[in-house]
């Protein structure tokens, strides 16, 4: 089921662990009287996702590492799995500026230490180029709240046809 701006609609809200949204069982199709369980961590989550797009927005690089673990990574389309700092680092050096739009966070329905976001991200290049695509931030955080695993999900194939693999460029530059 798709919800505004095609992310996935909302299935839960953010209430204390073992209660549904409504005080009531929470009725899924594949469960009909499973209880939804929502981390204790869930608003620190959101607060750190935000944190988060804000920090990006803004070209933060040291800001956005501070968010992790020592031992964070990043999973990306285009570079794979990198350790958080040298991921933004790369980021940082093939962009000019980024615009975050209608950005709607997800917490997880079964009490796990995983979040998402869904925005649209508008993404000017270095060299001045310019895409605009949907994406998805799944975040996964460790005990302390820090995330420890950040795997980010988009169609790159009209990117990489709109402005070619553009971190190869930083990396050469």
């Amino acid at each position: 089921m798709r919800g505004t701006h095609g992310c996935p609609q909302k299935l839960s809200m953010v209430r204390p662990r073992g209660r549904s949204y409504d005080g009531t069982l929470f009725n899924h199709p594949s469960t009909p009287h499973a209880t939804m369980v929502i981390s204790s961590n869930a608003l620190a989550y959101i607060a750190a996702i935000n944190n988060y797009l804000a920090l990006l927005a803004a070209g933060d690089v040291r800001g956005i590492v501070s968010l992790f673990s020592p031992r964070g990574t990043v999973h990306s389309p285009f570079l794979g799995a990198q350790p958080a700092g040298r991921f933004f680092d790369l980021l940082k050096a093939a962009t000019r500026r980024s615009v975050l739009e209608d950005a709607e966070v997800f917490v997880s329905g079964t009490g796990s230490r995983r979040a998402s976001v869904c925005f649209k991200y508008l993404w000017e290049l270095a060299d001045g180029a310019q895409v605009r695509f949907e994406c998805v931030d799944l975040f996964d955080f460790d005990e302390q709240g820090l995330i420890e695993a950040m795997t980010i999900v988009y169609d790159t194939a009209p990117i990489r046809e709109a402005v070619g693999d553009k971190y190869r460029n930083a990396l050469a530059g």
